[in-house]
């Protein structure tokens, strides 16, 4: 479709926008889980304003994961057209797309869960902050391989 010259200055104006992309997200999820989450238990002695505080951190971040996640799957399916790594794209834009499900569950299904309970010491409590840690591990552990799969990934 395009000269092999032209090709290759597109993939790398795609990939000039995918890899930011892709590392901003991996960076707020990591910004949350090992900086924003441990020092706001510490600070915020009010368990019902500490919920809620997370609660809007998690939302806020699940549309940064939609756009900038959003972003690297397009791309990664674009990048896959006539790529010369084509098998890295297809997989890349899978994990892209399954972190993003995942945030979808976990913002519709599993933080609303969270919010209506009342009880923060309870075992139902437990259970759902135990399923919302493993999709948040899954989410970051998805968009590490997607970032490094991005980044290993050979010119067109």
């Amino acid at each position: 479709m395009f000269r092999r010259a032209n090709r290759t200055r597109l993939d790398r104006v795609l990939a000039a926008i995918e890899i930011p992309a892709v590392g901003l997200w991996l960076g707020a999820l990591c910004g949350f889980a090992f900086i924003f989450a441990p020092a706001a238990f510490r600070i915020v002695s009010d368990i019902t304003q500490f919920a809620n505080l997370t609660a809007t951190n998690l939302r806020v971040l699940s549309y940064v994961g939609a756009v900038c996640g959003g972003l690297g799957l397009v791309i990664a399916l674009v990048r896959s057209r006539d790529a010369a790594d084509r098998t890295n794209d297809i997989v890349r834009a899978g994990l892209l797309l399954i972190a993003l499900l995942l945030v979808a569950y976990e913002t519709f299904a599993v933080i609303p869960a969270l919010a209506a309970i009342a009880d923060f010491h309870s075992a139902d409590f437990a259970e759902l902050h135990q399923r919302s840690t493993q999709v948040y591990g899954g989410v970051v552990v998805l968009t590490l391989a997607a970032l490094v799969l991005a980044a290993v990934r050979e010119d067109a």
